[in-house]
C-alpha cells in the first residue's frame, strides 16, 4: 500500500534488488502487480512482452515466466496464445444474499440489477413471520434479475415492508435496471446481520429462459432474512429466495473473528467462467 498522496513509480522507474533475499521472479511479480492494483495498468491492458520484461529488468525468460506465472495464478492477469499478457478484469465475490445486498454499495458499470417485476402483495405465513409482519399487511415484491457483463447469474424474489421501501419501488420500472449508484446509505438503511440457507435446486422455465440454460439445470437457492440496524438493535428489512446459476458459480464461507459478519456466504465464479463473461473488455 502506497503512502496516501503519493504516485506509483512508473514502469521505467521499477528495480529488482539484486541483494535482497526474496528472489527475483518474486519481486518482478510484485513489480508488475504494483502497476496492476494502482490503476496504472487497467483491465485489457497488454503487459510488455517476455523478451521485453527480460531486457527491462536484465533478466532470464525463466524468471519473467515464474513472475507471470503467479500473477496468472492469482487472476490478475490473462495470457491468450498468440496474443500476448493482459490485465485481467478484477475478481469478482459478492457477498450472498437478498437484493439488498446488492444496494449496501455502488455497483461498476459492468454489474446490471434487471427489474423483472414489482407489486404490492399479501404473502404466505412463512414470509410474513420472517419479515415480523402483520398476515394483512401489504408487502412490497420485487423480482430482479442481477447480470455481470450481459450475462445473467442470479434472480431474486425480494419481500421487504411497502412504507420502509416506498424509495426503492419508486425507483424500479418493470424492464430497466436500477441505477448503479442507488444505494441504502442514501435512505439511511443500514444492514446488519443475515440468516441465509443454502441448498442445491433445480430451476423452473422462468429461470432458465432468463439464464438460457435448459429447465430444470441446477442451481444455488439461497432462502435469507436481512436485518437492517435499528435504534432498538435489528429488525428484518428483507425476504428473499435467490436462485443463483449452478453451472458458472460457487459459494464459500468467510470466518471473521471480530464483528457483526463472523460467518458471511460469498459467491464467485468456476474455473473457465472466463468463456462467457469474457477475459477482456
Amino acid at each position: 500500500m502506497l503512502p496516501e498522496g503519493t504516485s506509483p513509480p512508473s514502469f521505467w522507474e521499477l528495480q529488482l534488488d539484486r541483494h535482497s533475499f526474496v528472489p527475483l521472479y518474486y519481486q518482478l511479480q510484485e513489480a508488475l502487480k504494483q502497476q496492476i492494483e494502482s490503476g496504472v495498468w487497467k483491465a485489457g491492458d497488454a503487459l510488455p512482452s517476455e523478451p521485453e520484461l527480460a531486457r527491462r529488468f536484465s533478466v532470464s525468460r525463466v524468471v519473467v515466466r515464474q513472475a507471470l506465472a503467479i500473477l496468472e495464478d492469482d487472476r490478475q492477469i490473462v495470457r491468450i496464445r498468440g496474443r500476448g499478457t493482459f490485465v485481467a478484469q478484477p475478481k469478482l465475490d459478492y457477498r450472498a444474499g437478498g437484493l439488498s445486498r446488492l444496494l449496501a454499495t455502488p455497483r461498476g458499470a459492468d454489474v446490471a440489477v434487471q427489474v423483472l417485476d414489482k407489486r404490492t402483495i399479501k404473502v404466505e405465513r412463512s414470509i410474513s413471520e420472517a419479515l415480523e409482519a402483520a398476515p394483512s399487511e401489504d408487502v412490497a415484491r420485487l423480482t430482479t434479475l442481477l447480470s455481470l457483463r450481459g450475462v445473467p447469474l442470479a434472480i431474486s424474489y425480494s419481500f421487504f415492508h411497502r412504507h420502509e421501501v416506498s424509495w426503492l419501488v419508486d425507483a424500479a420500472h418493470v424492464g430497466r435496471s436500477l441505477r448503479s449508484d442507488l444505494t441504502l446509505a442514501q435512505h439511511g438503511v443500514e444492514l446488519e446481520r443475515s440468516q441465509l440457507s443454502i441448498e442445491t435446486s433445480q430451476c423452473g422455465q422462468f429461470e432458465a429462459d432468463r439464464f438460457g440454460i435448459p429447465h430444470r439445470s441446477a442451481v444455488f437457492l439461497v432462502l435469507c432474512t436481512e436485518h437492517r440496524r435499528t435504534d432498538e438493535g435489528t429488525a428484518p428489512f428483507e425476504v428473499a429466495r435467490v436462485e443463483y446459476r449452478g453451472d458458472i458459480m460457487q459459494f464459500k464461507l468467510e470466518v471473521s473473528p471480530t464483528g457483526t459478519d463472523a460467518l458471511a456466504a460469498t459467491w464467485t465464479f468456476n474455473e473457465g467462467v472466463e468463456t462467457l463473461v469474457g477475459a477482456l473488455p
